[in-house]
């Protein structure tokens, strides 16, 4: 019997971003994957900005801007009759264009599929001395003895082992064998909308060129109906169409059939185009959340936790996310940091991001239905949420949970996902603003990662002192920074983006959500300070 203070089931997205936070946070684990592999699927296409900021702090994104689509394929999602036919409109996709983002993150959208991500992830992961990833490894019961984890594994041979682990954590899908073993409940809407995807090869640059690149083309006026996702920008593209399973069961599509799906959708001049079909599946939308997101030392991620509609590419962003607010919770209770009851905020942090992902995949998905039914440029163009989704992506919030409120309120409904402004209010991403500090030049979200930061203003150099000593006094790591001391913003905005005046601080957790703000200065920042961090270590409940 093996023994690891971390195990994860799944090697996708989810888990392996899991593992390398927990190998950053020095955590060993091991990650058990019942395939040969990483996946071979074109899924999750699109990495927005906030896990970007993820993958950006782990050193990934040289290697998947090497895996991603050309920008010139991402500034629009199109519309047409027919990838051969007329234009119906196009909608500008903001929340992928540098020029835009640049405002609000300093990592980039990048458009990859999970075959590309995977083979990164997976490479960086088995570099860490930490981890292990074991592929034909499949876990076949989990045993919680309360002070512990027994997992039994199944190695491709057929034999079978037990890992002795501290906590277990399920990234093992839509269909996770953890979740319906522990009973845990899926509610939401399960649709009846099935939708067959599919991955292949076809030049189809003579009606994408010069000026009908986009990130997603909509074919809404054809026999069949769908969408074209270019994956290369030359001749690999994935794409698909819903379709009726009472009508047509899913095992009733063949390869020939894909074939001439496409081909419909390409319409006129498309019944001789040569399409190479590498596979396709058939999958239905649902959009559920799981009604806890923890039992006992089992903790659910990514799809295991939420199934989160695709349209609008949010779901592995979601998981990833998950996976950043579970890691530096999980090792600050194994650090000594603090209590499992830490654990708890994970799931209310994080359920109600999911929900809102879930609402926001079905609308997506109406408003196609809605453009199909009145194709005028003019109705795509108010349209804006889908491509449009800062407010989702970096505005990221929590109304409950491992951090004080200060009383203002969150985002109101209808600019929750397609307008973003920044905020430092308690259970939100602290805001990207670019600063100079002794080692250079940097964004204010790479400060914050491998323990909790105080960030003052120019006159709150008192916060600066209190986090000091709070470092010393806490097995926590506690840095701070004072404007005009140790930080130099490059713009005198710092005090309007964040909410502070000049003796005014922020306290900012390991995955950069603020955990308490001041707007000005206090009688004894020292106890505050110890006081807020009590609560974002679950050590105490916020007054």
């Amino acid at each position: 019997m093996a023994h690891s203070p971390v195990v994860i089931a799944g090697a996708g997205p989810v888990g392996l971003t899991t593992s390398l936070l927990l190998s950053a946070a020095g955590v060993p684990n091991v990650v058990l994957e019942k395939r040969h592999g990483t996946s071979l699927l074109p899924r999750s296409r699109g990495i927005m900005c906030r896990t970007a900021e993820i993958w950006s702090h782990l050193g990934l994104l040289p290697a998947l801007r090497e895996r991603s689509l050309p920008e010139e394929w991402t500034r629009y999602l199109l519309y047409v009759r027919g990838l051969g036919g007329a234009e119906i409109g196009r909608m500008e996709a903001t929340s992928q264009i540098a020029e835009f983002t640049a405002g609000y993150s300093p990592a980039p959208f990048l458009c990859s599929t999970q075959d590309r991500m995977d083979d990164v992830l997976n490479a960086a992961a088995q570099r860490q001395e930490n981890a292990q990833v074991l592929f034909g490894h499949e876990v076949i019961g989990v045993e919680d003895t309360g002070n512990g984890v027994g997992v039994q594994v199944r190695e491709e041979s057929g034999e079978t082992y037990t890992i002795d682990a501290d906590w277990f954590v399920a990234a093992d899908g839509a269909n996770s064998p953890t979740r319906q073993a522990l009973g845990i409940e899926m509610p939401g809407i399960r649709t009846q909308r099935w939708f067959l995807n599919a991955h292949f090869r076809a030049d189809l640059s003579r009606w994408t060129e010069p000026d009908r690149k986009a990130a997603l083309i909509w074919v809404l006026d054809t026999a069949i109906e769908g969408v074209f996702q270019p994956l290369d920008g030359r001749t690999e593209w994935a794409g698909g169409s819903s379709f009726d399973a009472a009508v047509d069961p899913p095992e009733s599509f063949t390869a020939e059939r894909v074939r001439e799906m496409f081909r419909t959708m390409i319409g006129p001049g498309g019944e001789d185009t040569e399409i190479d079909l590498i596979g396709f599946w058939p999958w239905f939308v649902s959009a559920t959340v799981a009604d806890r997101f923890r039992q006992g030392r089992v903790l659910l991620v990514g799809d295991a936790a939420h199934q989160v509609p695709p349209f609008g590419g949010i779901g592995m962003n979601t998981g990833v996310q998950d996976a950043h607010n579970l890691a530096w919770k999980l090792a600050a209770v194994i650090k000594g940091w603090a209590g499992d009851a830490l654990l708890d905020s994970y799931g209310l942090e994080r359920r109600e991001v999911a929900e809102r992902a879930c609402a926001y995949g079905m609308t997506n998905a109406k408003h196609v239905s809605a453009i199909r039914e009145l194709p005028a440029a003019e109705r795509v163009a108010a349209l804006r949420q889908y491509g449009n989704w800062a407010g989702l992506d970096v505005g990221v919030h929590y109304t409950t949970g491992a951090f004080i409120p200060d009383g203002s309120p969150p985002p109101g409904h209808e600019v929750a996902v397609h307008e973003y402004h920044p905020s430092a209010r308690p259970g939100a991403r602290a805001p990207h603003l670019w600063v100079r500090t002794p080692n250079g030049r940097a964004s204010t979200i790479e400060l914050f990662h491998d323990g909790f930061t105080v960030v003052a203003g120019a006159s709150g150099e008192a916060w600066t002192k209190a986090a000091r000593k709070l470092n010393e006094a806490s097995p926590a790591p506690v840095r701070g920074y004072t404007l005009g001391i140790d930080l130099h913003v490059e713009h005198d905005e710092f005090g309007q983006v964040y909410g502070l005046d000049s003796g005014g601080a922020v306290l900012v957790r390991p995955d950069g959500h603020v955990a308490f703000r001041s707007r000005g200065a206090v009688s004894d920042p020292a106890a505050v300070l110890a006081e807020a961090l009590a609560v974002a270590l679950g050590r105490k409940q916020a007054a």
